[in-house]
């Protein structure tokens, strides 16, 4: 498992993880897509982690998916391996310009999650003053990606780091879950048991910001143990769907984000 003194991931531990969640659960996704999901998070991780946001999953990620490779436009500084997978640390999701599909152009996986960009604009204010350079309409390629790319590396300049309580995928494109709200709390706590219940607590953040209430439901006691008094639970960004929820789960993102993270006390990491 991961070393519990450090928070160090090994290829190994992950492997072991995934491994053991494939031979319990029906994947929405080849084994391989949870890995290289992980391997994007990992990549953004901050070397001192003050804030830590815990969502559900990243969106399934086929096989034909996972073929594609992305390729930045020179300059571009984003961490991470170079397989696509659906989740925001992939430069490529929601970007199809930058994906080359080995079966060709119109084969490029499309689709993204403009709401997290949305929430990880929030980390910086209720009022999202990122939102509009990184939303995809009315904003052009290079500016967009540019602005992405800051945005994150401001996040984990501050120790903001976005990860995911299941290992494999919940959400599958054109789908709105795959199975039922059990297999969504197992592949949850086993994700725990496996693989997180060592990793995340020995990174010792500040403040844990639980991205969706399911996750804080079916977490709850093994949070309790690992951050006590150090957790709350925030809606997600689809299921803050009326103006005011929407704006009070982004006002408490960005006041845990102010108090637990300052800007003021950003470093490189």
């Amino acid at each position: 498992m991961p070393c519990e003194d450090s928070g160090e991931v090994t290829q190994t531990a992950l492997k072991g993880a995934v491994a053991a969640l494939a031979a319990r659960l029906p994947l929405a996704e080849p084994p391989d897509a949870a890995l290289a999901a992980e391997e994007c998070r990992q990549a953004w991780r901050p070397e001192r982690l003050r804030v830590l946001l815990l969502a559900e999953s990243h969106i399934a990620t086929s096989a034909a998916d996972l073929a594609c490779r992305v390729t930045l436009p020179p300059g571009l500084d984003w961490p991470g391996p170079r397989r696509f997978v659906r989740h925001i640390y992939c430069a490529g999701y929601g970007e199809p310009e930058l994906v080359e599909a080995p079966l060709g152009p119109g084969l490029r996986p499309r689709g993204g999650t403009p709401q997290f960009w949305r929430l990880m604009a929030a980390a910086e204010g209720a009022d999202c003053p990122a939102w509009p350079a990184v939303a995809r309409h009315g904003t052009e390629a290079g500016p967009r990606l540019a602005a992405k790319a800051a945005l994150l590396h401001r996040l984990r300049a501050r120790g903001v780091w976005l990860t995911d309580a299941s290992l494999v995928a919940l959400a599958v494109p054109a789908l709105r879950r795959h199975g039922g709200g059990a297999l969504d709390a197992l592949a949850l706590q086993e994700s725990w048991r496996l693989y997180h219940g060592a990793l995340l607590p020995a990174l010792a953040p500040a403040h844990v910001a639980v991205v969706g209430l399911g996750v804080a439901r079916a977490l709850g006691a093994e949070l309790d143990r690992a951050f006590p008094g150090r957790w709350s639970a925030l809606r997600q960004p689809n299921g803050a769907r009326s103006p005011r929820h929407a704006h009070e789960m982004r006002a408490a993102l960005a006041s845990i984000c102010d108090c637990f993270a300052p800007a003021r006390n950003a470093t490189q990491g």
